[in-house]
């Protein structure tokens, strides 16, 4: 019998070593291919976080030497947390596509964060709840609340409550963990379509703003001050009347919008009051002279291209507004000759894209 050699030994005791272990893998050239790394976040929105983008607050990266510790220390807890049971947080509260964010953020003390949204006239509150009881947003507009309860780890939309009209706000409150509200009331800042509720609405010709046909309230288009409040005595206008605001927020902010001819202007306005896309302007009369509207000068009862319009000329501002009026989805004025005034410079010609960014 030959007796084996040293190498012949160890090659015997290192398969016997594998066979009792049953780890193919730590007879491998490299030992260090069986670890795995430890996985988890970076700090950002993980599977249980909401990452709302741009409103939300964030800190800055871990750069240094222990990051790689932190993060499988939370990996691990997160980990151990959904073994037991624990419910993810609801998702970060969002509006409905097409309507406007006017305030988001927790709320202090309960548990609550919500998004405060407008739509014409009216406003409503998406609400996620991460405490671990039930809880309860209310909306408040000065003469009537309405609430919505939200269960543990769940989220609610309320119902929409119209804006208080004194400046377009709503209250906002919550009641979990303890009870709190907004530090403001958000206004609601929406542009809206100014004849949405108009009956048999006709639309006719654009000269130096757009004219239109029908029935009905006319509304603010966006948050203002009315400047000039002449109702069914301005010699200057068939019908008798004209009145004009200044927009104070969005794409048109700074600009005067004017409303004139067959309108019984609503009474509880005046020069210096505050308008919104919920405020009712005035009545529209069906019959001629029908109404018309477009761009202003401040302080006074005529329109931005007066100087340079003759009678039945389709002017570019009148184009420009009836642009603004059919991206708020009002139907197009009809078009005729132009010539009478020239282009004017600093005007936003692409308004969709402005609304866009500003809705």
């Amino acid at each position: 019998m030959v007796h084996p050699g040293p190498s012949r030994l160890l090659l015997r005791a290192v398969v016997a070593t594998c066979a009792l272990a049953w780890v193919s893998a730590a007879c491998g050239s490299n030992a260090s291919s069986t670890v795995t790394s430890a996985s988890g976040d970076d700090g950002g929105a993980g599977a249980g976080e909401s990452d709302s983008g741009p409103d939300a607050a964030s800190g800055p990266s871990p750069v240094d030497g222990s990051a790689d510790s932190r993060v499988a220390d939370s990996a691990s807890s997160e980990d151990s947390g959904r073994k037991d049971g624990a419910p993810k947080p609801p998702p970060t509260p969002a509006c409905k596509a097409g309507d406007r964010k006017e305030w988001s953020g927790p709320v202090a003390s309960t548990g609550i964060s919500i998004a405060v949204c407008s739509v014409c006239g009216a406003s409503y509150v998406v609400a996620s709840n991460d405490s671990g009881a039930a809880g309860q947003v209310s909306v408040d507009n000065g003469s009537k609340t309405i609430t919505v309860n939200v269960a543990a780890g769940a989220m609610a939309t309320s119902a929409n409550l119209a804006d208080n009209p004194a400046d377009g706000t709503v209250t906002v409150c919550a009641s979990g963990s303890s009870h709190a509200c907004l530090p403001s009331s958000p206004p609601n800042q929406r542009y809206c379509n100014p004849y949405r509720d108009l009956t048999n609405l006709v639309p006719e010709r654009i000269d130096q703003g757009v004219d239109y046909g029908g029935a009905g309230p006319i509304y603010a288009m966006a948050p203002g001050t009315i400047d000039v409040f002449n109702n069914r005595n301005d010699a200057g206008w068939p019908g008798g009347t004209f009145v004009s605001y200044v927009v104070s927020v969005g794409p048109a902010a700074g600009k005067e919008i004017y409303l004139a001819e067959n309108i019984d202007l609503n009474t509880s306005l005046h020069s210096g009051s505050f308008v919104y896309s919920g405020t009712v302007i005035g009545t529209l009369v069906d019959a001629s002279p029908d109404s018309e509207s477009g761009w202003g000068v401040s302080g006074e009862s005529v329109t931005a291209e007066y100087s340079c319009y003759t009678e039945g000329c389709m002017t570019p501002l009148g184009v420009n507004f009836n642009t603004l009026l059919m991206c708020l989805q009002t139907p197009s004025g009809t078009q005729g000759t132009g010539g009478c005034c020239p282009q004017p410079t600093g005007w936003p010609s692409d308004w969709c894209t402005e609304l866009t960014a500003w809705q």
